[in-house]
This record gives C-alpha cells, structure tokens and sequence, in this order.
C-alpha cells in the first residue's frame, strides 16, 4: 500500500492510497456529482442496512455539503473518510471510512463501509478494509478499531472476520437503520502486534 496526491487529482483529493487495484481517496467536494450518482445507483442495495437518510441526502448539493464535512473533520483528525475507486477506471465502487477517532489513552476509532452492488463478491471490500486499517495504525497510531453489525447482515460479518476483527457482544438500539433503532453485533480489531 503507498500514499499519495497526484498532481492531476489534487482539486479532487486530498489523501490516497493505492492497493492492488483499488484507490483509496479523500475527496474534495468536486466529486459531489460522481459520489450523488453512486449513491442513488445503490439506493436500493443500502436501504437495509445503511443509516436512515432523508430524500436531500441524494442531492448534489447536500453532497457538497458531507464532502466539505469530511474534508474539516479529516484536517482536525475526527475522521478518515475513504471514497473506494478501482484503480484502473477510477470508477467509484464504495466506501470505508474511520470514524469517533479517541486519542490519549484509549487510541481508536470506529469503521463503517458500504459497496456498489454490481462489485459485491470479487474481495474490492476486504482489500479497502484491510488497507484502511493498516492506515489507521500505521498513521495514527491507533489501538483498536471497532465495527458494528446489523446481525442479518451475512456477507458483512464473513468480511469483518475475515479481516481479522474478534466479536466482543451486541450494541442494543445502536443505529438508526431504514425506519427504526436497531441492535448491532460489535467487533474490534487490535494492533497485529497486540492482537489477542
């Protein structure tokens, strides 16, 4: 994995990193179009298992509004937001992102990551999962990393362990998820030299 900011992408990242086939980037708010038209192209794909959002969530101009979020809360060090894109077409395909980022003496965050339907079941996911987490500890020197998970949601708790995450206990009425408060199975991820 390397980082890097481009020349010809920097009006539109911020930060990168490259895996074997995936660009990992934090995008300025010029992708407000391409990020608005993937997330109404998976509309239907997240609803079950994404945060409730209202119909100006779809808009480019609410996208503008989270892009330049992301961008403020990335530079005070509250969140890494990585749009994913396959690193030959550039074609954004999803998202992972580092979230309640913790310093002093607890040392972690929470991850949170969607993908595009039509690249579900070709391991874009645990490339882009594993790679931010490599990040996460070797950049900010995090501890330990925690996700949570709808229980019905299979394919996300196959990734989870399969990026090495341990299951720790349920988060009750964590999320609100598609209309309603729902319970989460919790997760976490310690520093491979720390791991248990």
């Amino acid at each position: 994995m390397t980082y890097d900011i481009s020349t010809h992408r920097a009006r539109y990242e911020m930060l990168a990193l490259t895996t074997e086939r995936l660009r990992l980037a934090v995008f300025k708010k010029s992708e407000a179009q391409r990020v608005t038209d993937y997330l109404i192209r998976n509309i239907d794909f997240h609803r079950r298992f994404a945060q409730t959002h209202g119909d100006a969530y779809f808009t480019v101009a609410e996208q503008k509004r989270y892009l330049a979020y992301d961008c403020n809360s990335f530079l005070s060090g509250d969140l890494v937001p990585l749009w994913i894109c396959l690193k030959d077409s550039g074609e954004i395909i999803g998202r992972v992102s580092f979230f309640n980022l913790a310093y002093g003496g607890m040392m972690n965050c929470a991850c949170g990551y969607h993908l595009d339907e039509s690249h579900t079941g070709h391991g874009y996911m645990t490339e882009a999962l594993k790679a931010g987490c490599e990040f996460m500890f070797e950049e900010y020197k995090l501890h330990r990393i925690e996700a949570f998970i709808l229980p019905e949601n299979k394919p996300s708790l196959d990734l989870i362990q399969r990026c090495g995450f341990k299951y720790e206990g349920k988060r009750y009425s964590y999320m609100h998820i598609n209309g309603e408060y729902r319970d989460h199975e919790a997760f976490y991820l310690l520093r491979p030299e720390q791991n248990l």
